[in-house]
């Protein structure tokens, strides 16, 4: 398993919010949002995200200044 699959924990940095919030999530979402989130918090799209205990957090990424995976 390479370095970049076990990278579960989406980090996000808000505008209005000098905490970063941490949401572990599945491997599986990982791997589907890694390849696309460049691209979803350039266009501020809001994402359902399925974390690692199979619940939903839904996100508006237009409030999102950085992101990235840990």
């Amino acid at each position: 398993m390479t370095s970049e699959a076990r990278k579960t924990a989406l980090v996000l940095h808000l505008a209005a919010n000098s905490n970063p919030i941490s949401i572990k999530v599945s491997a599986e979402t990982a791997a589907d949002l890694g390849s696309r989130l460049i691209q979803v918090v350039r266009n501020g799209h809001t994402q359902a995200i399925q974390t690692a205990d199979g619940k939903e957090f839904v996100v508006n990424f237009s409030h999102v200044v950085a992101a990235h995976f840990e």
